[in-house]
């Protein structure tokens, strides 16, 4: 889709998303330079995070993943056993800025592997999926961006924030992470477009001054199962990777993880990961804050 067809489509040549008015009214610019302020984005489908940041010092890893399974010479090395997928290079210099927390077995308990539920639950912090009860109070301005094209979502993002948009929470999705068959005609490109949104989205702002006060946070609805399928493709799991990008982590670099025989189960609940956000970066109430313990990242 041209830029301008994507401007149009999504009301954003106006700056007349469908947000509240005094979004808008920030967009127009009569409202004061924003303050902090989150991007997530979704990696939609189910990402495969071990064939993302991959542990290709574990045996287990190649055991369970006979074809699916990354060589470790095709890997970009990066700490404890663990490195990049090669599509993912664009975020190495990222990672060596110690700009980028790789967080293990993030999930919620009884993982529920619909796409639309589990989505659901991750956008709303509530187990139920409801909206009603939503992390995050109806006060804070949010922007979604649905399923419009991944890259001129960011594009627009970026130009907002420049602008002194005072929308605090952004949503953006890429599609097509349900790989249940041949896993990496799909993968290694989706990741590849991935990395190069999320490197350009960073520079951007680090050019304008706005990197500071910005994070950004890739989920994906559930992981995917550690053995491949006969189909050379993974099934759905539970737990997966979040991957957090800011100039402000008081931690850095890759969570420790080490691989089971079967499933890989949560460790970590993602309110945890909100209600930190809310608290110590937004500096918001949230329902969640003193339900879920604030990590020790920010």
């Amino acid at each position: 889709m041209k830029r301008r067809d994507f401007l149009k489509r999504s009301g954003m040549a106006s700056g007349a998303l469908l947000l509240p008015s005094f979004v808008q009214a920030a967009v127009r610019g009569t409202q004061p330079p924003a303050g902090r302020r989150v991007v997530f984005i979704r990696l939609q489908g189910g990402n495969d995070g071990l064939n993302t940041i991959i542990p290709y010092s574990q045996e287990c890893y190649y055991q369970q993943r006979p074809q699916l399974a990354i060589p470790a010479a095709e890997v970009l090395p990066a700490s404890g056993g663990w490195g990049f997928h090669p599509a993912l290079e664009e975020l190495m210099p990222v990672y060596e800025r110690r700009q980028l927390l790789v967080l293990q077995q993030v999930g919620y308990p009884g993982t529920d592997q619909s796409h639309y539920h589990s989505g659901q639950i991750w956008r709303t912090g509530c187990c139920q999926g409801l909206e009603a009860n939503h992390w995050l109070p109806a006060s804070v301005p949010v922007a979604d961006y649905g399923e419009q094209d991944f890259n001129l979502s960011l594009e627009d993002i970026a130009r907002r924030i420049i602008q002194g948009d005072v929308t605090a929470v952004y949503h953006v999705s890429l599609d097509g992470f349900d790989t249940h068959q041949f896993q990496r005609v799909q993968h290694d490109p989706l990741l590849a477009d991935y990395a190069r949104g999320v490197r350009r989205l960073l520079q951007q702002l680090e050019e304008n001054g706005q990197l500071d006060n910005t994070l950004v946070v890739t989920w994906s609805e559930f992981g995917r199962s550690l053995k491949e399928n006969v189909r050379r493709g993974t099934d759905h799991g539970e737990a997966n990777q979040v991957h957090i990008f800011g100039s402000r982590l008081k931690q850095w670099g890759i969570e420790a993880c080490t691989l089971g025989d079967g499933h890989l189960p949560v460790r970590t609940d993602f309110r945890s990961l909100y209600a930190t956000i809310a608290g110590r970066w937004l500096g918001t109430d949230s329902r969640l804050n003193g339900r879920f313990p604030a990590m020790a990242w920010l």
